[in-house]
């Protein structure tokens, strides 16, 4: 390589420093509080969706146990379809509250 040329390292880490520099312009950046807040919430609906998936699989070792293959197939894309349809629910609900969060620190 020419002397001069910069690595792909250096490329990325001027963008980087570029975005960095542009997001404390606009005042975009986040308090400590701010920071603080939104890793408790991901936390807290990560806890939530686990315990959701928990609740899933027991009730399909429970399905595969009580019913006939052919019923307990259905029962299982069904209980799976409302865990994804849940699980979609929290992680809206969590994304409204971290906008929330970024925008008034509340």
């Amino acid at each position: 390589m020419a002397e001069g040329m910069k690595s792909a390292l250096e490329l990325a880490l001027e963008r980087t420093d570029h975005v960095r520099k542009a997001i404390e312009e606009e005042g975009l950046t986040l308090t400590q509080a701010q920071q603080e807040q939104l890793a408790e919430l991901e936390r807290e609906y990560s806890a939530k969706i686990a315990e959701k998936d928990v609740m899933l699989q027991t009730e399909l070792r429970q399905v595969f146990v009580r019913y006939p293959p052919a019923e307990a197939y259905a029962l299982a894309e069904e209980l799976r379809q409302r865990f994804l349809d849940e699980k979609r629910k929290l992680m809206d609900e969590k994304e409204e509250k971290a906008t929330r969060i970024r925008l008034t620190g509340k």
